[in-house]
């Protein structure tokens, strides 16, 4: 495993050290362990794991300038958070390429909680914290809301849905990122209620194909200009239901 990701990690123009790819090795043989107990993630294939998950989800390299070992920006970003992490997705592994920057994964259901917290154990991963809760819940938490340079979502929601449930957790200035495919498009053009009312812009678009594939993804950047009214994200369930 390790030899195939740090192959697809190059073919990507991302370089992952031993130490990191050791730990994603952890990851790897952790997750399809536990998934035999519970469901974790369709995808199981090594080599698909290493594509669709691992890889993909630290695309946002190109994007941004992270890291101790980047150039300072200036706003640099020091918190992230993942909303909806699933099985820790792309939390961990962006977490793992980026050591120096505080994570902070959040879900609803707490068994996938509890097998990222045994990921971080194993693999020795310090820079990562875990909340359970829903995002309409924590969102309206002081503790979380607008505390974050950076918010991203690899959770398959719509993106009106998405822009509701996690630019509460971005500050004025920061961004959120959605993990998406050929799908954003046309999310885009029903997301102009939703932008408007949370006060987004769409800064800009990274596609691209994961490596040995022919897999089309596309991060959507959004910039936050203003502080969200006090009334969104609405009550848990709303913003699936009834879209900006």
């Amino acid at each position: 495993m390790k030899n195939y990701l740090e192959e697809s990690a190059k073919k990507a123009g991302i370089v992952l050290s031993e130490e990191k790819l050791v730990k994603f090795e952890v990851f790897y043989e952790l997750l399809i362990e536990t998934n035999k107990l519970f469901n974790l993630t369709a995808i199981t294939e090594m080599h698909e794991v290493v594509l669709k998950h691992f890889v993909d989800s630290i695309m946002i390299e190109h994007c941004f300038s992270l890291g101790q070992e980047k150039e300072k920006q200036i706003c640099p970003i020091k918190k992230i958070a993942d909303v909806g992490t699933g099985a820790g997705f792309p939390g961990i592994p962006l977490a793992i390429l980026y050591s120096d920057i505080e994570f902070v994964l959040m879900d609803s259901l707490k068994k996938r909680l509890n097998f990222i917290e045994t990921v971080l154990e194993k693999a020795n991963i310090k820079n990562v914290s875990l909340v359970h809760g829903r995002a309409e819940d924590l969102g309206q938490d002081s503790t979380y809301r607008e505390k974050f340079d950076l918010c991203v979502s690899r959770a398959v929601a719509s993106l009106p849905v998405l822009l509701e449930l996690c630019t509460p957790f971005v500050r004025v200035g920061g961004k959120f990122v959605s993990y998406k495919s050929e799908l954003l498009k046309e999310e885009l053009g029903q997301s102009k209620s939703a932008l408007s009312i949370l006060h987004c812009t769409l800064e800009r678009k990274y596609e691209y194909t994961i490596p040995d594939s022919e897999l089309y993804r596309v991060l959507a950047i959004f910039s936050k200009e203003k502080k969200l009214e006090k009334k969104y994200p609405r009550q848990a369930g709303r913003p699936k239901k009834n879209p900006l």
